[in-house]
């Protein structure tokens, strides 16, 4: 009944992204226009902000409100905010599909739209025309939640509409590391291997062997830090159509000289990526400030 047209994993970057245009921007407007043209309705995001404990939980809140969980940034980047229409019909049934899964989910206000959510939406959806369905991480197992995922498709496929799974993060997450300003061509070599890794895995559609990236390449694992321990991307994974995989890194970037940016389509409905630009192949430099 339900059909799910994208499911993805992109990079939210620093807060600072609300004002330093880079390639990546290119990536959350044209996937947001074909979403919209594909009658996108409710967008299930899961940012790796979004960190309970014990439980997954799921927003119950009707209207969610922006949190911007940041600090010591420049005053400007508070002038910004997004605020959403949460889908109450696609909660309740997260919650009571991943109980006949033998999962801990609960519906949970305690919450809201962290900028690992709402900053891509932001540039997504600036008509804020979607209503979205903020789902958490928690300490468990990559597994967990891959089934936490499957959960979410299984909920989506059983109500009517057409939807959008988003995880978010960065692969390469060296908050110790950071330049703050710098966009040269200088990266974190270690991280940049990590995601030339994880972008091949992801693209072999190999599942097993994407779960289990932090144990096939546990050195460039630790080194890279992945935020979120790449639970959102688990997440996103299990909600994919194994049907309509497609694996592919649209965008692939580094701001900061120890945070990666990227973007990558896990499963699209037929015609999906036909209908995007090309892909920029751009540097950040190009973009910064612009």
């Amino acid at each position: 009944m339900g059909n799910i047209v994208l499911t993805s994993y992109l990079s939210h970057g620093a807060p600072t992204s609300l004002v330093e245009r880079t390639g990546i921007h290119d990536v959350y407007e044209n996937l947001g226009r074909v979403l919209i043209q594909r009658g996108v309705s409710t967008v299930v995001v899961c940012s790796p902000h979004y960190l309970s404990r014990g439980d997954f939980q799921v927003e119950s809140r009707e209207s969610i409100p922006c949190i911007q969980d940041y600090y010591g940034f420049p005053e400007e980047l508070y002038k910004y905010s997004y605020e959403a229409t949460n889908d109450m019909a696609i909660v309740k049934k997260i919650v009571d599909l991943s109980a006949e899964r033998g999962l801990e989910v609960v519906g949970s206000q305690s919450w809201g739209l962290d900028h690992g959510a709402w900053l891509p939406l932001y540039f997504m959806f600036p008509g804020r025309n979607v209503k979205v369905v903020p789902v958490s991480i928690n300490s468990s197992d990559p597994e967990t939640h891959f089934k936490f995922g499957e959960a979410i498709k299984s909920a989506l496929e059983k109500t009517e509409g057409t939807f959008a799974v988003i995880g978010t993060g960065s692969p390469v997450h060296r908050l110790d590391l950071m330049r703050y300003g710098y966009y040269g061509e200088e990266r974190f070599e270690p991280g940049e291997k990590f995601d030339e890794k994880l972008s091949d895995v992801i693209a072999s559609g190999d599942l097993g062997k994407i779960l289990r990236i932090q144990e096939e390449y546990p050195s460039l694992f630790h080194a890279a830090a992945p935020e979120g321990k790449l639970n959102p991307l688990y997440v996103a994974l299990g909600a994919s159509d194994s049907e309509k995989f497609i694996g592919k890194t649209l965008c692939h970037d580094f701001m900061y000289y120890g945070v990666s940016l990227m973007a990558v389509v896990l499963s699209a409905e037929e015609g999906l990526l036909s209908s995007l630009p090309d892909p920029s192949l751009k540097k950040s430099a190009d973009y910064s400030g612009k």
